[in-house]
């Protein structure tokens, strides 16, 4: 059990749920409702059942998941979502922010050997957890929110230095509450619009996006957080005719690529939205607008953006037909059709999320929400033909 109110510093363990005991390969017995590929053969998945969380990973393509839940004494109020209150950087290093519900403590959980085991320390904030991010095993962040105030949101930044063990807070968006004096030029985090993500390339310089005043807003850093400065000329209004909403994904730089990244901005227009990108090729001081060649979508996916493995090879779906493109979304060529994904898709006609983590191997999670029911499936032909794990 958790005792709470203990100092940050604690170094309880929680063991995994599951006995480490090399009789640990399960089937997932849980709805998923998230996942990430963490190299071409391993991933993770998981789904919370009766508030407890159910973590499950493979390193063999699918063919055998162990599960890495940490212990059922640790309740979670919502399942958690990918870089917002979970975050691996490799398949032994990860992190799982439990936020404060009722009477309990937000918590972090962090292992450092694949789930084996996970230690436990508890979290100066009180707020709720909106983005989470780790640049290496020893560097990290965490957004929390104050959403008391309907017109605005006290928004703290918490950072380790020490892999999770320990955390203070980098930043405030309120100055009157911040113990930092900050200097002429520089610049709190908003305190108003929609908190998108939180990323960083290294200890040092980091990307917050938000929707504000109705319009997507990228904020960077140079020291770790302690300053933010909002880019003026990421976003392009002229870009876009007549878009009476506008729908901003994470910040996203390529796997094992500092340079390059990217930035999906879907528009809508009446009941129809649309996606294009913005690409940079310089660490996210430029960003260049990307339109891409894709038809208006309506119904239940049309809020689901391209997928880019780097700056040119991307894939989409339209109507259970997948989507490819090498050239930045210039030109979209459509892959033979499926007739394993199609069915699939008429069956769970939801498609949770898309992800690519080589030219040739890609997961998609699909799931029908009215009998809370998913599947997760896997291609190897990139986007050709399709398995259920």
């Amino acid at each position: 059990m958790i005792n709470q109110g203990e100092s940050s510093e604690n170094k309880h363990e929680a063991p995994a749920s599951a006995a480490q005991n090399g009789s640990n390969k399960y089937q997932i017995q849980t709805r998923l409702t998230d996942f990430q590929l963490l190299s071409a053969t391993t991933g993770l998945a998981w789904g919370c059942t009766r508030s407890e969380l159910r973590l499950y990973i493979t390193q063999d393509n699918g063919k055998t998941w162990t599960n890495i839940s940490p212990a059922a004494s640790v309740q979670f109020p919502r399942t958690p979502e990918y870089g917002k209150d979970i975050f691996f950087i490799d398949p032994y290093n990860g992190w799982i922010v439990r936020n404060a519900a009722g009477s309990g403590d937000a918590i972090v959980l962090r292992t450092s050997d694949g789930g084996t085991t996970w230690k436990i320390a508890s979290f100066p904030g009180t707020d709720q957890v909106t983005a989470m991010y780790f640049s290496d095993a020893e560097n990290g962040w965490i957004l929390s929110e104050d959403n008391s105030d309907s017109g605005h949101s006290v928004r703290t930044l918490f950072k380790t230095e020490d892999g999770g063990a320990t955390w203070g807070p980098a930043i405030t968006s309120n100055t009157a509450s911040s113990n930092r004096v900050a200097s002429p030029k520089s610049s709190m985090l908003p305190d108003n619009g929609v908190a998108v993500s939180l990323s960083f390339i290294n200890k040092n310089e980091g990307f917050f996006n938000v929707v504000k005043d109705g319009q997507p807003a990228l904020y960077v850093t140079k020291d770790g957080g302690a300053d933010w400065q909002r880019k003026d000329n990421f976003f392009q209004p002229s870009k876009y005719k007549k878009c009476t909403l506008f729908d901003v994904k994470n910040v996203t730089f390529f796997q094992g690529n500092h340079q390059e990244g990217w930035i999906p901005v879907g528009c809508s227009r009446g009941n129809a939205s649309k996606f294009n990108g913005y690409f940079t090729k310089d660490s996210g001081n430029n960003w260049q607008f990307a339109a891409f060649q894709l038809s208006w979508q309506t119904g239940i996916n049309e809020g689901l953006a391209p997928t880019f493995l780097n700056s040119q090879e991307g894939w989409t779906i339209l109507d259970s037909i997948v989507y490819h493109t090498v050239d930045q979304g210039k030109t979209w060529g459509p892959l033979p059709e499926s007739s394993k994904l199609k069915g699939t898709l008429r069956n769970y006609p939801e498609i949770v999320k898309l992800q690519f983590f080589t030219s040739q191997v890609g997961w998609l999670l699909v799931a029908k929400e009215d009998q809370k029911r998913s599947l997760l499936l896997q291609t190897k032909d990139g986007g050709v033909t399709w398995q259920v794990l």
